[in-house]
Protein backbone atom coordinates (compact mmCIF):
# COMPACT_ATOMS: atom_id res chain seq x y z
CA UNK A 1 0.00 0.00 0.00
CA UNK A 2 2.62 2.37 1.10
CA UNK A 3 4.58 2.05 -2.40
CA UNK A 4 1.06 2.63 -4.28
CA UNK A 5 0.82 5.83 -2.85
CA UNK A 6 4.46 7.22 -2.77
CA UNK A 7 4.05 6.41 -5.91
CA UNK A 8 1.01 8.45 -6.80
CA UNK A 9 2.22 11.27 -5.16
CA UNK A 10 5.71 11.02 -7.07
CA UNK A 11 3.47 10.58 -10.40
CA UNK A 12 1.20 14.20 -9.15
CA UNK A 13 4.60 15.77 -8.07
CA UNK A 14 6.14 14.56 -11.22
CA UNK A 15 3.02 15.83 -13.64
CA UNK A 16 2.77 19.01 -11.86
CA UNK A 17 6.19 20.09 -13.16
CA UNK A 18 5.96 18.59 -16.45
CA UNK A 19 2.75 20.77 -17.03
CA UNK A 20 4.25 23.58 -15.30
CA UNK A 21 7.79 23.49 -17.76
CA UNK A 22 5.15 23.22 -20.94
CA UNK A 23 3.05 26.27 -19.53
CA UNK A 24 6.10 28.28 -19.70
CA UNK A 25 7.60 26.83 -23.02
CA UNK A 26 4.21 27.09 -24.88
CA UNK A 27 3.96 30.95 -24.06
CA UNK A 28 7.59 31.93 -24.07
CA UNK A 29 9.15 29.35 -26.84
CA UNK A 30 12.46 29.14 -25.12
CA UNK A 31 13.31 26.31 -22.22
CA UNK A 32 13.37 27.89 -18.97
CA UNK A 33 16.38 25.64 -17.22
CA UNK A 34 16.07 27.37 -14.00
CA UNK A 35 12.01 25.68 -13.76
CA UNK A 36 13.54 22.56 -11.96
CA UNK A 37 15.47 24.09 -9.56
CA UNK A 38 12.57 26.39 -8.64
CA UNK A 39 10.70 23.30 -7.88
CA UNK A 40 13.58 21.97 -5.85
CA UNK A 41 13.89 24.84 -4.00
CA UNK A 42 10.42 24.83 -3.50
CA UNK A 43 10.46 21.45 -1.97
CA UNK A 44 13.33 22.19 0.23
CA UNK A 45 10.98 25.21 1.94
CA UNK A 46 7.97 22.97 2.15
CA UNK A 47 10.52 20.36 4.34
CA UNK A 48 12.33 23.34 5.92
CA UNK A 49 8.48 24.87 7.17
CA UNK A 50 7.43 21.38 8.01
CA UNK A 51 10.38 20.30 10.08
CA UNK A 52 12.05 23.50 11.47
CA UNK A 53 8.95 25.41 12.20
CA UNK A 54 6.78 22.89 12.97
CA UNK A 55 3.93 24.41 10.98
CA UNK A 56 0.81 22.59 9.59
CA UNK A 57 1.05 20.98 6.26
CA UNK A 58 -1.50 22.27 4.49
CA UNK A 59 -0.32 25.59 5.72
CA UNK A 60 3.32 25.59 5.00
CA UNK A 61 2.78 24.19 1.03
CA UNK A 62 0.75 27.92 0.54
CA UNK A 63 3.89 29.93 2.03
CA UNK A 64 5.94 27.92 -0.06
CA UNK A 65 4.40 28.54 -3.24
CA UNK A 66 4.02 32.28 -2.13
CA UNK A 67 7.77 32.46 -1.39
CA UNK A 68 8.72 30.87 -4.93
CA UNK A 69 6.42 32.59 -6.77
CA UNK A 70 8.17 36.08 -5.44
CA UNK A 71 11.52 34.55 -6.06
CA UNK A 72 10.02 33.41 -9.70
CA UNK A 73 9.32 37.46 -9.95
CA UNK A 74 12.57 38.58 -8.42
CA UNK A 75 14.32 36.01 -11.54
CA UNK A 76 12.31 37.52 -14.07
CA UNK A 77 12.60 41.24 -13.50
CA UNK A 78 15.91 41.35 -12.33
CA UNK A 79 17.97 38.91 -14.62
CA UNK A 80 15.24 37.36 -17.42
CA UNK A 81 13.82 41.22 -18.52
CA UNK A 82 17.69 41.85 -19.32
CA UNK A 83 18.04 39.47 -21.99
CA UNK A 84 14.51 39.49 -23.27
CA UNK A 85 14.92 39.10 -27.29
CA UNK A 86 17.89 37.31 -27.12
CA UNK A 87 16.87 33.67 -27.59
CA UNK A 88 20.11 32.28 -26.70
CA UNK A 89 21.20 34.43 -23.82
CA UNK A 90 17.91 33.76 -22.16
CA UNK A 91 18.39 30.47 -22.35
CA UNK A 92 22.03 30.33 -20.90
CA UNK A 93 20.41 32.72 -18.19
CA UNK A 94 17.96 30.08 -16.82
CA UNK A 95 20.56 27.24 -17.18
CA UNK A 96 22.95 29.32 -15.01
CA UNK A 97 20.49 30.32 -12.40
CA UNK A 98 19.22 26.44 -12.40
CA UNK A 99 23.01 25.09 -11.77
CA UNK A 100 23.43 27.75 -9.22
CA UNK A 101 20.77 27.10 -6.89
CA UNK A 102 21.35 23.29 -7.03
CA UNK A 103 25.37 23.85 -6.38
CA UNK A 104 24.46 26.00 -3.81
CA UNK A 105 21.98 23.18 -2.15
CA UNK A 106 25.33 21.28 -3.05
CA UNK A 107 27.59 23.27 -1.15
CA UNK A 108 24.95 23.14 2.02
CA UNK A 109 25.44 19.70 2.08
CA UNK A 110 22.16 18.66 0.76
CA UNK A 111 23.56 16.21 -2.15
CA UNK A 112 20.33 13.82 -2.43
CA UNK A 113 20.87 10.62 -3.11
CA UNK A 114 24.14 9.01 -4.89
CA UNK A 115 24.67 5.74 -7.01
CA UNK A 116 27.61 4.03 -7.22
CA UNK A 117 28.50 1.26 -9.57
CA UNK A 118 29.54 -2.41 -7.41
CA UNK A 119 32.95 -3.30 -8.10
CA UNK A 120 33.52 -5.63 -11.15
CA UNK A 121 36.42 -7.45 -9.52
CA UNK A 122 37.21 -7.79 -5.97
CA UNK A 123 40.71 -7.05 -5.31
CA UNK A 124 42.77 -10.22 -3.61
CA UNK A 125 43.83 -9.70 -0.45
CA UNK A 126 47.18 -9.48 0.67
Amino acid sequence: MDILIYGIINSFSLALMAIGFTLVYGISRLPNFAHGALYVITGFVVWWLLNKLHLNYFVAIPIALVLMGLVGAAIYRFVLIRVRGMATSEIIATYALGLAVLEFLRWGGFKGMTYTLPVFIEAASI
